[in-house]
């Protein structure tokens, strides 16, 4: 694992520790919410893995307790899941203990360039200072080897804002992003190729976007 990544400073005391502290407390709740992945989901994924190189890891950008997407993708490949939540990391362990696993805050994580066969990130990016989404999405650029994909879900609409007592698990939860037309808009303005954009609507509504770093 060392020779791919390196962690950067410890996770920021302000939104970013109250993100951490939220999912500290409702890891379980949180795992226990979470459903089996359904055919279009993994349709997206196996596409996320077709040509990429099968001996550089999957980088999986808040994978949380690593149930069900980095499972899926750690039964195809080796994988490197990055969260800011010890616990959720603790409950990754367990549920796939074959993954490289790293506690960090995503806007300070730094890996080697061209170090990564593909990327994703499930509801992660949202807690990140809308800001600072650009900058995050240069580096997975940069991390990404020639013709890599990398597989995200983005919010429809534009907002930054926190939750008291999130689901009735007594946690705060704070998100930060921007709408659809904008998520696209700088994903190919940073140098991706965007090759699927799915809304996906149901009790919240998602764009999946699959986007490759050209060859």
């Amino acid at each position: 694992m060392s020779n791919h990544m390196a962690a950067g400073r410890d996770p920021r005391p302000d939104r970013q520790d109250q993100v951490r502290t939220g999912y500290d407390r409702i890891a379980e709740d949180y795992l226990a919410s979470k459903s089996a992945l359904d055919p279009e989901a993994e349709d997206l994924l196996s596409e996320l893995l077709e040509g990429s190189a099968p001996d550089a890891p999957v980088l999986d950008l808040g994978c949380g307790a690593g149930v069900p997407v980095t499972q899926w993708l750690a039964e195809r490949r080796q994988v490197l899941g990055v969260d800011l939540s010890r616990r959720q990391l603790a409950l990754c362990r367990r549920y796939v203990p074959s993954a490289w696993l790293l506690q960090a805050d995503l806007t300070d994580l730094a890996l080697r360039d061209a170090s990564c066969g593909s990327v994703v990130s499930m509801y992660a990016i949202i807690h990140v200072p809308r800001e600072e989404h650009r900058s995050l999405l240069e580096r997975v650029y940069r991390w990404l080897l020639p013709d890599g994909a990398f597989l995200a879900t983005w919010p429809m609409n534009e907002w930054e804002g926190e939750e008291q007592d999130w689901f009735g698990w007594g946690a705060t939860m704070w998100w930060s992003h921007f709408g659809r037309d904008a998520n696209l808009a700088m994903l190919e303005s940073t140098g991706f190729k965007i090759e699927r954009a799915v809304d996906r609507h149901g009790d919240e509504s998602w764009c999946w976007v699959l986007a490759r770093k050209p060859a």
